[in-house]
């Protein structure tokens, strides 16, 4: 996988497919792995370039203060790096936090913009969530610490109709080689306790496509309901059957929402 030096650190990236560049921004903790369902849907029309962003997987994780503003200068300067100017950029949770700060401060650079499992503003319910979560991290086993975390990740239709792709996700992330310290998951998190859009979002004006799962628990679907409220022409999909991560659970149903809109503005 390909690195390339950003905003004074070095950032891991994936590219797969040829056409329009498709940027794909992880969340919290996760890296371009996570990515994997989408970027064979969408590679075959699309040059989908996946990041890790600073804190996670293969880029460095430096025990220093981050904000969602570095990250979006990151992902910036990696399409500098790539020689593009405009991109369709995608984020989950997180990502989607940069993804919004993106098209906010550097709209000239964006040409699609989806809003995936994400929020303009953290509440003190999720932050104390997010607290806890990291309290679990640098106390449990990464095994006890996975299964917890998937808890908040996946819907109770996933545990209940598929509980051998959920231990297959348990292996897949207690096998990981490179998961996130603990250092890298706390700068991510105060980066997202900081993360503040919510008076901004109507400076958003490229075609914006939002999505939330149905049984979210760990971001509901209110937050993207405020999202569509306030960003200018946005459109919103809710995944049934979802949880957090219903671009794994519903991944048929999620990867055409996003197909059929990047169709439409490419």
């Amino acid at each position: 996988m390909p690195t390339t030096r950003v905003n004074g650190i070095n950032i891991h990236y994936q590219e797969a497919g040829v056409g329009d560049p498709l940027v794909l921004l992880m969340g919290w903790g996760g890296d371009h792995t996570a990515w994997a369902l989408q970027a064979q849907a969408f590679s075959p029309g699309f040059r989908c370039i996946s990041p890790d962003n600073r804190g996670a997987g293969r880029s460095d994780q430096p025990d220093t203060p981050y904000t969602i503003r570095t990250m979006a200068d990151d992902t910036v300067g990696l399409l500098d790096a790539l020689g593009i100017d405009r991109a369709h950029v995608a984020g989950l949770s997180m990502g989607g936090m940069i993804a919004q700060e993106m098209a906010i401060t550097c709209p000239g650079r964006v040409r699609t913009l989806q809003l995936h499992a994400t929020l303009a503003r953290v509440d003190p319910f999720l932050r104390a969530v997010g607290q806890s979560l990291l309290h679990a991290r640098a106390t449990l086993g990464r095994e006890e610490y996975v299964r917890l975390l998937l808890t908040w990740v996946l819907s109770p239709r996933t545990y209940a109709e598929h509980a051998d792709n959920v231990e297959m996700m348990v292996r897949i992330m207690v096998d990981h080689p490179y998961p996130a310290s603990l250092a890298g998951l706390t700068r991510q998190a105060e980066a997202c306790w900081a993360h503040d859009t919510l008076e901004r979002l109507d400076q958003i004006r490229c075609p914006t496509l939002i999505t939330a799962g149905a049984d979210d628990i760990f971001v509901p679907p209110r937050f993207s309901q405020e999202l569509h409220a306030r960003i200018p022409g946005a459109e919103l999909s809710v995944i049934e059957g979802g949880g957090h991560g219903y671009l794994w659970e519903q991944a048929p149903a999620f990867n055409d929402a996003c197909l059929q809109f990047l169709r439409k503005h490419s």
